[in-house]
C-alpha cells in the first residue's frame, strides 16, 4: 500500500469513528479494559476454643512399670500369663516350685507342736517349784533350774514358730503375682527353669521374672527453660499430642495436668523439670512414643477468632479486610487474647464471615480482588 492510501486509511478511520479519538484525547482509554483485580487468600472467622500455649516435646511413660521377682529362689512350675496379657491386681504371673517348701512347713510345724508342749510342761514344773520354794521346801538352785527350764522351752517354742513363719514365707514368696491392674510386658522365666532372685543384677536387662506396666494413665517428664518456668503452676492443664498415632489421639489432643513444678534447675542443662500426668483411656497413647506438650497458659472455651495474619493496625486502631462478593470492606475490630490459632477478635466481626490474611497489606477498602487458593 502506497503512503498516500495509508494516510487516507487513517483519515477514513478516524472520520468513521470520532470516539475513538475522543478516547485518545482524553486519556479514557482504559476504562473499557477490566478493572485490575488484587490477589488475596481468605479465612474464615472461627468461634471454638482458643488457647495460649507453651509447647515442649518429652517421651511418653506409664504411669507405672515395674519388673517383678519372687521373694524367694526356686524352680519355675507354671507360667500363667502371656506377653500382652491383661492382668488383676492379684492375679497370679509365676509360680515357682514348693515341694520343698512343704516340707519346711510340715516340719517347722511339728516342731512348734513339740516346741508348745515342752514350753505347757516347763511352766507346770515351774509353778510347781515355785509354790514348795515359797514354802521354803525346795532349794534355791532347783527352783532357778525350774526357771531356766521355762525359759529354754519358751526359746525354743519361738525358734520353732519362726522356722513355720519362715517356710510359710517361702511358700507364699514362689507366687508371683500382679501389684496392680496392667499389661505384662515380658517374661524372662521358662518352666523348670531355675530362679534365684539374689543373682539378678540390675545392669543386666530387665532384671526380673516378668515386667508389669499401668498405662492406664501416662506420665511426661519436660525440661522447662528458666524464662519459661514462673508461666507454670501445678494444676495448669496439658493437651499432649502424638503425631505417630495419628486417629489413635483426639484430635484436641488428650488432657492432662501439670502434676509437679520443680524448684531447682538442672546444673547441666539450666532447666526446671516439670511432670504432666493424663489419663489414657483405651490405651489410645503407647508408652515410649514422642510427644508434643501444650501447657495451657490461658484460654478462652469458646472464642471468636481470626488468624493473625488477618490483623493489621492502622493509627493504633486494628483492622481486618472482610469479603463481600468480589471486593473487600475495611473493618475496624476490637481484639482480645493471642492465641496459638489466632488472636481473639471481641468486636466488629461475626462468625462465618471471610477475611483476607493474603495479600492484605496496603489493600484499600472496596478493592476488587480474586480470591486464590
Amino acid at each position: 500500500m502506497s503512503r498516500t492510501s495509508s494516510l487516507s486509511f487513517a483519515i477514513l478511520a478516524f472520520t468513521a469513528f470520532p470516539g475513538l479519538l475522543g478516547c485518545f484525547e482524553s486519556g479514557q482509554a482504559g476504562v473499557e479494559m477490566d478493572e485490575l483485580r488484587a490477589y488475596v487468600q481468605v479465612h474464615p472467622v472461627t468461634r471454638g476454643e482458643l488457647i495460649n500455649s507453651l509447647e515442649l516435646t518429652g517421651t511418653v511413660e506409664a504411669i507405672r512399670q515395674v519388673n517383678l521377682v519372687t521373694d524367694m529362689p526356686g524352680k519355675v512350675q507354671r507360667v500363667a500369663v502371656q506377653v500382652g496379657q491383661e492382668v488383676k491386681r492379684g492375679d497370679l504371673l509365676i509360680q515357682l516350685d514348693t515341694d520343698m517348701a512343704q516340707l519346711q512347713a510340715q516340719q517347722a510345724e511339728a516342731a512348734v507342736k513339740l516346741g508348745e508342749l515342752g514350753f505347757v510342761t516347763a511352766t507346770r514344773e515351774f509353778a510347781r517349784a515355785s509354790g514348795l520354794h515359797d514354802k521354803g521346801s525346795l532349794p534355791t538352785q532347783a527352783f532357778e533350774q525350774a526357771q531356766a527350764g521355762m525359759d529354754m522351752a519358751e526359746l525354743q517354742l519361738m525358734q520353732a514358730q519362726a522356722a513355720q513363719g519362715l517356710a510359710r514365707e517361702q511358700i507364699q514368696g514362689s507366687r508371683l503375682t500382679a501389684p496392680f491392674d496392667g499389661v505384662v510386658t515380658y517374661l524372662a522365666a521358662e518352666e523348670n527353669e531355675y530362679f534365684n532372685p539374689m543373682t539378678v543384677s540390675p545392669m543386666a536387662g530387665p532384671g526380673g521374672l516378668a515386667g508389669l506396666v499401668d498405662a492406664s494413665s501416662i506420665k511426661i517428664d519436660l525440661q522447662v527453660a528458666d524464662a519459661d518456668i514462673g508461666s507454670l503452676q501445678q494444676g495448669m492443664s496439658a493437651r499432649i499430642f502424638v503425631d505417630a498415632l495419628g486417629d489413635r489421639v483426639p484430635q484436641g489432643g488428650l488432657v492432662g495436668v501439670v502434676q509437679s513444678v520443680g524448684i531447682a534447675a538442672d546444673a547441666a542443662t539450666r532447666t526446671f523439670p516439670v511432670r504432666v500426668v493424663a489419663e489414657n483411656p483405651g490405651l489410645a497413647v503407647f508408652a515410649g512414643t514422642h510427644a508434643r506438650v501444650k501447657l495451657v497458659l490461658d484460654a478462652q472455651p469458646m472464642a471468636l477468632y481470626v488468624p493473625q495474619a488477618a490483623v493489621r493496625g492502622d493509627e493504633g486502631a486494628a483492622y481486618v479486610m472482610v469479603l463481600e462478593g468480589d471486593r473487600v470492606r475495611k473493618v475496624e475490630v476490637g481484639t482480645g487474647m493471642l492465641g496459638d490459632d489466632g488472636i481473639e477478635i471481641t468486636d466488629g466481626l461475626n462468625d462465618g464471615q471471610l477475611v483476607v490474611t493474603k495479600g492484605n497489606f496496603g489493600l484499600a477498602d472496596g478493592t476488587l480482588v480474586e480470591v486464590s487458593s
